[in-house]
């Protein structure tokens, strides 16, 4: 078995990546590994990444996350947080790649049909491109 010492686990904010998130603490818990909280975003088309507006976005990006990981309970489980711009999918492969990570792990929502074919779906294209092992944790939205 190979050792597991970084995790990559995207987030976007959504209960899918919350979720994944806790699978990530889990196996990081298991193999006394590391995670990086990994979120990629994109700039408006008017905006340089050298902006005021850009660096604006940053820094509430980051109060975005800080507050998004301060709701999960990691369990002493170090977590690094890592702001990427750019393609997402590109972004977290990319974070994978350079950190050395042996894993991602990543929520997905399962979509299907017409909602698959207009947004896509960013887990499988880091399935498709990553050179690490992806697991894709589901999320079902809970019935009310």
């Amino acid at each position: 078995m190979t050792p597991i010492h970084r995790i990559v686990c995207p987030i976007d904010f959504s209960p899918a990546s919350a979720n994944a998130m806790r699978v990530a603490i889990d196996y990081a818990r298991a193999f006394k590994a590391e995670i990086h909280a990994v979120h990629a975003y994109q700039l408006s088309a008017y905006a340089s990444p050298n902006s005021d507006l850009a660096r604006d976005l940053e820094e509430q990006i980051r109060k975005e996350v800080e507050a998004f990981l301060a709701t999960i309970e990691t369990f002493g489980v170090p977590v690094k947080m890592a702001l990427r711009l750019g393609v997402p999918y590109i972004e977290i492969v990319e974070a994978a790649r350079e950190l050395n990570a042996e894993l991602v792990v990543m929520g997905t929502t399962g979509k299907t049909g017409i909602q698959h074919l207009l947004l896509g779906s960013v887990a499988e294209r880091v399935v498709r491109t990553a050179d690490v092992p992806v697991l894709s944790v589901r999320y079902v939205e809970p019935k009310s």
